[in-house]
């Protein structure tokens, strides 16, 4: 492994820089994810977020300093953030026998394309 040594002008955060490097060589592929977290110190999700542009709409749902243990307890999180409930397939059949909708599937499908 070769060793770089870097002379920073005191305003600048040595984690914040090390976090810039490691996303560069990760975007560019010079280096895997888990190179670029080890050289960072930062977690995956951390490394992920720095390297989103703010625009993207998915970097809200990567909070840095926390790091989830499965996708399944990633989106349950997002479900409890959301007020998320679920489909209730017999509230659904009463809503649309309570409509009465009488035209045929096809008729009302060729509707909305009009």
């Amino acid at each position: 492994m070769k060793a770089l040594t870097i002379n920073l002008p005191e305003q600048f955060d040595k984690k914040e820089v090390l976090l810039t490097i490691s996303a560069q060589l990760y975007q560019q592929g010079a280096l895997s994810a888990n190179q670029a977290t080890d050289l960072a110190g930062v977690t995956m999700n951390e490394l992920i977020h720095h390297s989103l542009p703010e625009s993207d709409s998915l970097k809200k749902y990567l909070e840095p300093g926390k790091e989830y243990i499965s996708t399944e307890e990633w989106i349950e999180d997002l479900k409890a953030q959301q007020n998320y409930k679920e489909f209730n397939q017999n509230e659904f059949e009463k809503f649309a026998s309570d409509l009465d909708i009488q035209e045929p599937l096809e008729d009302l499908l060729s509707q909305l394309t009009k």
